[in-house]
């Protein structure tokens, strides 16, 4: 049985396309074409397959190429799919993935790990009062890629809120997430794995003359990237503790990554799950390039090739669903 390696068209981009159309990025094919090379040199069978608007074209190419395991599903309706004819699948699932940043930090609250205060605004035109202190942030309840997020997200006074409420409930097209926007560093924490999770080194993001990571900033590779990230000890074992949490009371399968602030007096504040984090690593020579993944940075820390963290998460998939027809292609021994 194969590894079939999902693509589609801008996945990265889809809700920032609504907002800047002719200034997106889309490395869709070139993310999945690394993947399928990481999983071959891995040692597994694997194929590229585009994902289709009719369903039923993806799963007769699953079924003619027999494939036993998914890669790289990335949307509500893909996990849908394979959840609907029982196809195994690499990542978190439906139960997660289906969620919003409302319901996670709600979790999150629930559990009493730090996260910022915050409401959530349908229109601008019903925004709830606001009992937080300035500034604020707002972000799209359900965005991914930074999608929507420039500047003037940053809310120093009421005034301000309509606006931005605006662009993303009527453009993109989401409820608005409000929140106290926590004054620290930026930071990412990846973890790989189901039964044995595996920390990753964490990634410090900082801005070239930004207050935030806007999409410009994060697509187009325009950050300061610092990984490990400079901490003390204590901090750092602190932060990793509580990302473990998160990522064990979310049910998060595989992999995923768990964006923080951590505030001036060293507290790590959760800010969202990332359940379809980039692992792309450095492209290699001939080899079209992609956005550098955050997860992939970290495994360049650690000394991983591409196949070698790939394959790990591949392996955490395989162990969890008992996948006895997924095994690794036999090399020939002269």
């Amino acid at each position: 049985m194969k590894i079939g390696v999902f693509w589609r068209k801008f996945r990265n981009v889809e809700f920032q396309k609504k907002l800047t159309p002719d200034n997106v990025y889309d490395d869709a094919y070139g993310e999945a074409y690394q993947h399928y090379a990481a999983i071959k040199e891995a040692g597994y069978n694997a194929v590229l397959i585009e994902w289709k608007k009719d369903p039923r074209e993806t799963y007769k190419t699953l079924v003619k190429e027999k494939v036993g395991l998914i890669f790289n599903a990335s949307s509500t309706k893909e996990i849908a799919f394979l959840e609907a004819f029982n196809i195994p699948y690499v990542g978190s699932g439906l139960d997660l993935v289906a969620t919003n940043k409302r319901v996670r930090k709600n979790i999150i609250s629930y559990y009493k790990l730090p996260t910022a205060k915050f409401v959530v605004a349908n229109s601008p035109d019903n925004i709830p009062k606001i009992d937080m202190k300035y500034p604020l942030f707002v972000k799209p309840i359900s965005g991914r890629g930074s999608a929507g997020i420039d500047e003037e997200n940053v809310i120093y006074s009421y005034e301000q809120l309509p606006k931005v409420v605006k662009k993303i409930t009527d453009i993109i097209g989401q409820p608005a997430l409000i929140e106290e926007f926590i004054k620290g560093r930026e930071l990412t924490v990846g973890i790989i794995g189901y039964d044995n999770p595996e920390v990753l080194p964490l990634l410090e993001i900082e801005y070239n003359s930004s207050l935030t990571n806007t999409y410009e900033h994060k697509m187009f590779d325009n950050e300061i990237i610092k990984c490990p990230m400079e901490l003390p000890i204590d901090v750092e074992n602190n932060i990793k503790e509580i990302a473990l949490k998160v990522y064990k009371v979310l049910g998060v399968k595989d992999y995923g990554r768990i964006d923080m602030i951590l505030s001036e007096d060293n507290i790590p504040y959760f800010l969202e799950l990332n359940t379809y984090a980039g692992l792309t690593m450095s492209s290699r020579k001939g080899e079209k390039d992609v956005h550098h993944g955050y997860m992939g940075y970290m495994a360049e820390e650690l000394g991983y090739s591409r196949s070698e963290f790939i394959g790990k998460i591949v392996k955490s998939a395989i162990d969890r669903y008992d996948l006895q027809s997924i095994k690794k292609v036999p090399t020939n021994v002269s």
